[in-house]
């Protein structure tokens, strides 16, 4: 009996075996059944494989599950999962002008691209449903009026669209370790909407757009930056409902004598205004807290931004920017072609460029901090009568020359002193350039005060690089004589280099550090605890009732204590 059982298993393990070999006889001879992943919108799988393909006329068919290729009937390529270290997943190349197709339900995975339309003709193309890891993007000139509908893209480069694109209710994450463009989108007639966008302080980079709807849309950690020079290319769009970090994207146009503040927008774009204050606002995980173009007298106040780039300023007349903190990767403000502009107690920290500066004529840039940059601290082209005094800017140089606090290029009539350039880095790395300019002084001739530089070796003058053959006549090692060094100041105690007494309470820098008192706390100043310790002695060594009647004496008057503000 027992050996009749025996019997009996065996053969139901021998069919078992033999059941699931010939269920896996098409996987195994594919060679990929170690690396199958679910499709995440449909369980079926039509296709899988480790190696990108190129779709054409001549396979077009065969990868279909149905339709004939016309606009009622269109071939369906659906249910592939391609898992590939090759640059592109699935590549159109080759497919005829008059053929129609939707992608959809798959799951594509490239090295770069996941989808990539090399001839998709006008309007004759649709992705719809499927998760793209790998760029999803367009190379023919045709590629054109394209559907891009209800996916997953994540990509460490931008989908780029151009003309007619219908970009709907898609999720997009931008997966790259730096900042760049998440989406781009140029020329007329697209429509962007109620997508959701996971940014990394990227940007959603728009040119030479017309007719082109961006509304409903969510953003985290990115927002809109616009790369055109033509009004007609921004102001003949719609963009409505759009949210970046939980707060409205302010697309302001022809604003006139008006205060925007009260922190109510999460980007701002300014674009053909007058008169215009911006206040109050904090911009975080942006690529570009605000952008103004266009406009004439623009002030902003006490705004913080901290993401990619801090503001971006391109053909305006008369703009200051005062009491801000920026703080971020690229740039803490670049301009281009801004004349009549204040740069002023500004804060700035951790950019490859504080100041950005291109085609600039009446500047003044003073009293600002910058620190921690990362290439140049300013750098100054094709500028004109320019101020620039009471700065403080350090610089993490590695490679002379290829990280400079200041760097002046095809300029005139400059007035650069009471400065502070300090190196974090290299500490015999030049500090300063200028290339082809006429009429930069490096000094004050009348008070014979130049620039603190912390290379400097205490001795003669100090030499700009460049081709003029300019130099600092007066460099200073302690310009407000308080016996700290400029670099002891700004790196040590971050006392105010151009102050001996930084936070007002009638005592220098200098006594208060040997005193052990806070130097930037008005409150915290020599003597003022050997004032509290003898009315606590009153109180508890005299006596509780003694100390009370001292209290009310002095309090009315009858006895006077030492000045505690005074020297």
């Amino acid at each position: 009996m027992t050996s009749y059982k025996k019997y009996k298993l065996t053969i139901k393990v021998c069919l078992t075996i033999l059941l699931v070999s010939i269920l896996l006889i098409p996987l195994l001879s594919n060679g990929n059944i170690g690396s199958i992943v679910e499709n995440e919108q449909k369980s079926e799988i039509k296709l899988f494989t480790t190696v990108g393909i190129v779709i054409n006329d001549t396979n077009i068919a065969s990868y279909s599950s149905s339709g004939i290729g016309s606009v009622d009937d269109p071939y369906i390529i659906d249910n592939l999962m391609i898992d590939t270290t090759d640059s592109l997943a699935v590549d159109f190349k080759g497919v005829s002008p008059s053929t129609y197709y939707v992608l959809r339900d798959s799951h594509l995975k490239g090295s770069t691209y996941g989808v990539y339309f090399h001839d998709a003709m006008i309007g004759k193309a649709s992705v719809i449903n499927c998760t793209v890891e790998g760029a999803l993007s367009i190379g023919g000139a045709n590629a054109l009026y394209l559907t891009i509908h209800n996916n997953t893209l994540k990509a460490r480069q931008s989908a780029n669209f151009r003309e007619g694109v219908k970009f709907t209710n898609n999720v997009v994450y931008f997966t790259s370790d730096y900042s760049g463009s998440i989406l781009r989108i140029t020329d007329e007639n697209n429509i962007v909407e109620d997508n959701i966008f996971y940014g990394n302080s990227s940007s959603i980079r728009i040119n030479r757009i017309t007719n082109t709807t961006f509304r409903d849309n969510i953003l985290h950690s990115t927002g809109f930056y616009f790369s055109d020079d033509e009004i007609e290319y921004i102001l003949n769009n719609t963009f409505e409902n759009n949210i970046i970090n939980g707060k409205p994207f302010g697309f302001l146009y022809n604003q006139n004598d008006e205060t925007i503040t009260g922190d109510q927008y999460g980007q701002i774009y300014l674009v053909n205004s007058t008169n215009v204050l911006i206040e109050d606002h904090s911009f975080f995980d942006v690529n570009l807290g605000i952008q103004v173009y266009n406009c004439t007298d623009i002030s902003i106040r006490n705004v913080e931004v901290k993401g990619n780039n801090g503001i971006y300023a391109e053909n305006v007349e008369e703009i200051l920017i005062e009491d801000s903190s920026f703080e971020g990767y690229r740039d803490g403000m670049q301009f281009e072609g801004v004349n009549n502009s204040i740069i002023q107690n500004n804060y700035i920290t951790d950019f490859e460029y504080g100041l950005d500066f291109i085609d600039m004529n009446n500047v003044q840039i003073n009293n600002n901090t910058m620190v921690n940059m990362l290439e140049y601290g300013l750098y100054l082209e094709e500028m004109s009568n320019v101020d620039i005094n009471f700065n403080i800017i350090t610089c993490l140089i590695q490679d002379e020359g290829s990280e400079i606090p200041i760097v002046i290029w095809s300029s005139e009539n400059m007035t650069v002193f009471y400065n502070v350039f300090i190196s974090t880095g290299n500490q015999t790395a030049h500090l300063a350039e200028d290339w082809s300019t006429t009429n930069i002084m490096w000094y004050d001739a009348a008070s014979e005060i130049g620039n603190f530089w912390s290379n400097w070796n205490e001795t003669g003058t100090y030499a700009i690089e460049g081709d003029g053959g300019n130099a600092d006549l007066y460099p200073f090692i302690d310009i407000d004589g308080d016996n700290l060094t400029e670099i002891e100041e700004v790196l040590v105690y971050h006392t105010n280099p151009f102050d001996a007494d930084s936070d007002g309470d009638g005592f220098s820098d200098y006594e208060e550090i040997q005193e052990g008192t806070d130097p930037l706390n008005p409150k915290d100043y020599p003597g003022r605890g050997r004032v509290l310790a003898l009315i606590l002695g009153l109180v508890f060594g005299i006596g509780l009732a003694a100390g009370v009647t001292v209290f009310i004496l002095v309090k009315k008057g009858k006895i006077k204590l030492p000045n505690l503000k005074g020297k």
